[in-house]
């Protein structure tokens, strides 16, 4: 009976380790970090709404935070992340600082970012506990090796010889910007293309690469997420309407063309019908647009002036106008 009981407890024993397996299986973000005794043995995870949220922290960004054991192992579940693709980031804090500290470069640099989803299975490794983060591996899901061939791209750039002349420097920068942008448009993971273009400094260089910019919008226009829209929003929204312009355009010429049309066929109407008046009438008529009244028009041609109101008839009568006004207009 005693060597059931053993049996049955060794094999439980040893089943620990599989079932521990099948959770991690399930999805988790997890590693081990080894760190001085500066820092604090909490491990912050967060979602970076945006592309421009990379380089600011917040207690509201903060969504879940758990302990570094003895080993410097650390665990996080990520069933209750969403199912798209996000940024996220871990980060530590030093000890009596507040947990949504960031310290960005340098050896004392606290975080560190990459790519995951409900379903994830990530592992995070650091190499170096005086220099946390500079040094780590990150597996289990691919997009995440991208992201860190984007970060050392990055990183060159931000780290070009202070001592090159400014002519050197801007070459190497736009190169590097350059070559960001090919990874944008060659990358097959949407997150990683975005995070490439967004770092391609393409905002600022917009004129210089409008059709770019363009090509790229139509190559993800079915991709749905904020992450787009907003990176969108950066740009002015004309930017891919040259078909509406076109349109507005040949509808601009033909609205003129008919308003010429029609303008000549009025004009040629109003010259018609002034020459059907007779030359007494004419002479009158040319009076009224001066702005002369019946007396004056009587005086001016020596007729009476019940002549001149029978002759101011049939001028109305004959231009289809009904006062001296429409007779000034027309």
């Amino acid at each position: 009976m005693e060597n059931v009981i053993r049996i049955a407890f060794l094999y439980f024993a040893l089943s620990l380790p599989s079932y521990s397996q099948e959770i991690i299986k399930e999805g988790s973000i997890h590693g081990t970090i080894q760190l001085d005794s500066i820092w604090e043995p909490i491990v912050y995870l967060s979602l970076i709404p945006s592309l421009n949220d990379f380089n600011t922290m917040s207690n509201q960004m903060i969504i879940d935070k758990t302990k570094i054991d003895s080993l410097g192992s650390f665990y996080f579940k990520t069933r209750y992340l969403p199912k798209q693709d996000h940024f996220y980031r871990i980060h530590i804090s030093k000890k009596n600082n507040p947990s949504a500290s960031l310290i960005i470069g340098g050896n004392n640099e606290n975080h560190i970012f990459f790519i995951a989803n409900n379903s994830s299975n990530i592992k995070i490794i650091n190499y170096n506990p005086n220099a946390i983060f500079d040094k780590v591996s990150i597996s289990g899901y691919s997009p995440n090796q991208h992201l860190k061939d984007i970060n050392t791209i990055i990183k060159f750039a931000n780290e070009i010889d202070v001592n090159s002349s400014i002519l050197k420097k801007d070459l190497i920068k736009k190169g590097l910007e350059e070559k960001l942008r090919f990874v944008a448009d060659t990358s097959t993971h949407f997150l990683t293309s975005l995070y490439a273009v967004h770092h391609s400094n393409i905002i600022n260089n917009f004129q210089q690469n409008q059709d770019f910019y363009n090509n790229y919008i139509n190559k993800w226009k079915h991709e749905k997420s904020s992450y787009f829209e907003k990176f969108k929003s950066n740009f002015p929204k004309s930017t891919n309407n040259h078909i509406q312009f076109i349109i507005i355009g040949i509808l601009c010429f033909f609205l003129g063309f008919i308003v010429h049309l029609l303008t000549s066929i009025k004009v040629k109407n109003s010259k018609k019908n002034i020459l059907s008046l007779s030359i007494q009438e004419r002479k009158i008529f040319q009076s009224i647009q001066q702005g002369k009244s019946n007396k004056e028009i009587s005086e001016e041609f020596n007729i009476g002036i019940n002549t001149v109101k029978s002759h101011t008839r049939n001028i109305y009568s004959k231009l289809n106008i009904r006062s001296r006004k429409d007779a000034v207009d027309f």
